[in-house]
């Protein structure tokens, strides 16, 4: 009986935890709408601002989504929403200048209780590394807002990405992430957050690396197991999402760009292909919406336009980035 009871107040909590995901990513979709819709008026410093809050409020929610999917204990999922929502308190609270080691602290506390078994170490030491880059740039935040708001958007994503997929692709599909290709991945990004002046060629190698951990060769054998046919075009469109993460590297990758232009290609191209991957599959179930399914990829092609025409000229790859935003919504919406 009192198994009982604690296993209902875990769904309760799964059931909390799902409505403050959703309501995480609505907000982020909000913070980027406003840093979207800025870019055309040149107000460059709404833009930079909102978009770096969209970043952090869209990770924070996949956080809280992705912890609260691999634990149904109440305390393990108590922990996940201790680490996840202060991961939204801290951009707050290094820019005011109030509580960021406390704030710190209590998520770094959340993060501890999360200590998986040994099959998802690898995920949870993957996590607590990009909580440990995010929180690096907090407490170095001295040289101003947007010092900080670049810093960030190098530091957590990109790992956050590692950590998620290496979890949902190797489980999806029934096979094992490589661990000797993910040792390089990781300690390349770090080597890039040491000066904050990033190198390409260490972040597209470590990029690079990460697909090869990923193993994506196993998860398109894996796509012969599906065995429900209206998941094909799911499956599909999701596979393909990480494919044309292979041109989009090679092809960016001796861009005559400088730093912003690097850290764009970054966040549209390599964070953004992944959002939109998941996004058709993954934001129905976050809101509770129905998901019309109509899957094609369109989408993501516009998107890589986007992200390989923007160092050249940002007002087309602004029309590409429209587009491919309308698709997806098109994908999803009944």
């Amino acid at each position: 009986m009192i198994q009982i009871a604690g296993d209902l107040d875990a769904l309760s909590y799964l059931k909390l935890a799902r409505k403050l995901s959703a309501l995480a990513v609505v907000g982020s979709f909000t913070y980027i709408g406003i840093g979207l819709l800025s870019l055309p008026l040149r107000w460059y410093q709404v833009h930079m601002h909102f978009m770096g809050m969209g970043v952090i409020s869209f990770a924070a929610g996949v956080n809280i989504s992705f912890w609260t999917s691999v634990t149904r204990k109440r305390g393990s999922v108590l922990a996940a929403l201790l680490h996840s929502l202060s991961l939204l308190l801290l951009p707050l609270g290094s820019l005011l200048g109030w509580g960021t080691a406390l704030i710190a602290f209590v998520s770094l506390t959340g993060l501890f209780f999360l200590i998986p078994s040994r099959k998802k170490s690898l995920v949870y030491l993957l996590e607590l590394y990009s909580f440990l880059s995010l929180l690096s740039t907090v407490l170095s935040s001295h040289q101003g807002m947007e010092a900080w708001i670049t810093a960030v958007e190098w530091a957590y994503p990109v790992p956050l990405i590692y950590a998620v997929t290496l979890h949902a692709l190797p489980k999806t599909y029934r096979y094992r992430a490589s661990l000797p290709l993910a040792i390089p991945m990781i300690a390349l990004h770090a080597l890039v957050l040491c000066g904050f002046d990033p190198s390409r060629h260490l972040m597209w190698t470590s990029m690079l690396s990460y697909l090869g951990a990923a193993r994506l060769d196993l998860a398109l054998r894996g796509l012969r197991s599906v065995r429900v046919r209206e998941a094909l075009p799911a499956h599909r469109y999701l596979i393909s999402g990480y494919l044309l993460l292979i041109p989009l590297l090679i092809l960016s990758w001796f861009m005559p760009v400088n730093t912003l232009g690097l850290l764009h290609i970054l966040l549209l191209g390599f964070v953004g292909l992944h959002i939109y991957a998941h996004a058709p599959m993954m934001v129905p179930v976050l809101l509770g919406i129905r998901n019309a399914k109509r899957f094609n990829y369109s989408a993501l092609i516009l998107l890589l336009l986007a992200t390989l025409s923007w160092p050249f000229n940002r007002d087309v790859a602004l029309y590409f980035l429209s587009g491919s935003l309308f698709l997806v919504v098109y994908i999803v919406k009944p």
